[in-house]
């Protein structure tokens, strides 16, 4: 179970998310000159606005209902997972938007915490290291949070729409930037490139001025440290085909974070695991009851229902796994259990996510999801770093990477060709980290197209980009410096 987090950060962190204070901070109460001489004064200060930085990716990712956007994005093209109905989102796949202006198309919020992340790099570095509790290491440590969750932000739009519009300069309002509805103002995008590099940058600082976490600490994994920069650079190098850097990254963070892999033997060991903090969890989005941070219809009940959830049948689950996934695994595969339910059904439950607990635990009603949202885990950094050496040539290191993941999940260690080393590896990415948000993006990473729900991904549309979401019509009608996406633009919405 969750360990008790620095009573500080829980309490600004669940105001953050019930209360007014996250979205005055943002929206209606500029910090300009006056405010802000009044606000950054202290640690206190800077943690509070750090802690409504984290609540506001929380729910950048987690937006969408019973559909969230982390998984909209990282997961339904990836023919891995599926869902019930046929959606606005799943129309992606047909060119069929009849909305050109839904909400999945756009940024807004991811722009709100790049906003956020500035302003902290502006202000923090102004205070004087007397005013943090351990001197100039704590004031670092809150400026490298800042500089890996605005590389994170950036990573992550950049591999749902390609480039985006670079901002890295602290603004007085937010307005400055974005507006309400979330538009860009006045600013074009960059390529990808450039965003890219601007990220890997900011993670070099960051790693210089951040330490390894402590397994057991109240902030491990919930926290970023330098074992979370690290993962994330990892994935960078890999997106922008740099597979030694990554190797490189990888391997420090594998050797020196403190990590270690969860026994696929101990079901509770690996519940604990979706739950949060376990040994290895390394950047996880907090959910915690307690702190109400979670929400009713959250990844459980998107997920899951009976026996998981009291009184939920079928019908009100949207998520499941598609059997041929099911089909990746060995028969004396450990996952077959730990991860998934009814796996002869039509539709098997992916239970990752099934932890709950009742605000009236007597009656059942009202159940909350309490698992962390994991970003990034030991298995899949391990499994990149697989990816990496596969790259580079190394194979036989490649090889015990792969098969450390297997054998702990009892599965058949590969002893196959080397030249379909690179492609078991996206397979086992596959299988190890179903419904984690990666299926897509190690799809368009790997140019890995095949499958039988993927036949929308022709030749012409990859050359288009077709891979990455359209942007939605009213940013670029408020900003006509914006530009859509070559494929998207093709197209009569």
């Amino acid at each position: 179970m969750k360990n008790i987090k620095n009573k500080l950060f829980a309490l600004i962190f669940g105001l953050s998310l019930i209360g007014p204070s996250c979205s005055d901070f943002l929206e209606t109460e500029p910090i300009n000159q006056t405010y802000g001489g009044a606000f950054w004064t202290s640690e206190e200060a800077a943690e509070q606005a750090m802690a409504g930085t984290y609540a506001l990716l929380r729910k950048a990712l987690l937006g969408g209902g019973s559909f969230p956007n982390f998984f909209t994005y990282g997961e339904l093209m990836g023919d891995v997972v599926d869902r019930k109905g046929y959606s606005n989102e799943v129309k992606f796949k047909d060119m069929s938007f009849w909305n050109p202006d839904m909400a999945i198309l756009k940024w807004g919020d991811f722009y709100k915490i790049i906003a956020q992340c500035n302003l902290i790099l502006l202000e923090v570095e102004k205070l004087d290291e007397s005013l943090f509790d351990d001197g100039l290491k704590g004031k670092e440590k809150l400026i490298g949070e800042a500089y890996f969750l605005r590389a994170y932000t950036y990573y992550h739009i950049t591999r749902i729409w390609g480039g985006v519009p670079l901002v890295t300069e602290a603004t007085t309002t937010v307005s400055q930037v974005i507006t309400d509805d979330g538009y860009i103002l006045t600013q074009p995008r960059n390529t990808e490139e450039e965003v890219l590099s601007q990220c890997i940058e900011d993670l070099k600082i960051a790693e210089s001025k951040m330490e390894y976490g402590t397994v057991g600490s109240g902030d491990w994994a919930i926290r970023a440290n330098k074992g979370s920069v690290q993962a994330l650079m990892t994935h960078l190098y890999l997106w922008i085909k740099k597979p030694e850097e990554a190797e490189k990254v990888a391997q420090k963070m594998i050797d020196n974070g403190g990590y270690s892999l969860v026994d696929y033997n101990d079901s509770i060991a690996v519940r604990n695991m979706w739950i949060g903090q376990s040994t290895e969890g390394v950047f996880e989005i907090n959910v915690n009851f307690d702190q109400k941070e979670s929400y009713i219809n959250g990844l459980a009940r998107a997920t899951v229902y009976q026996p998981f959830i009291k009184g939920l049948n079928e019908d009100n689950t949207h998520w499941f796994v598609k059997p041929e996934t099911i089909k990746l695994y060995d028969a004396s595969d450990l996952r077959l259990k730990r991860f998934f339910y009814n796996i002869n059904f039509a539709r098997p439950s992916c239970i990752k996510y099934a932890s709950v607990i009742y605000e009236d635990e007597g009656s059942f009603t009202n159940p909350h999801g309490i698992c962390n949202l994991i970003v990034f885990r030991l298995s899949g950094i391990m499994l990149m770093r697989a990816e990496a050496l596969a790259n580079l040539g190394r194979y036989g290191e490649a090889r015990i990477l792969l098969n450390t993941i297997r054998e702990r999940a009892g599965a058949t260690l590969y002893d196959g060709p080397d030249s379909e080393l690179q492609h078991t590896i996206f397979v086992e990415r596959q299988k190890e980290l179903v419904m984690e948000g990666h299926s897509y993006y190690d799809r368009i990473r790997c140019d890995e197209w095949t499958g039988s729900g993927l036949s929308w991904m022709s030749q012409q549309r990859k050359e288009k980009l077709g891979y990455y979401w359209g942007i939605a019509s009213s940013y670029i009608e408020n900003n006509p410096k914006l530009t859509q996406n070559p494929f998207w633009a093709m197209k009569a919405w």
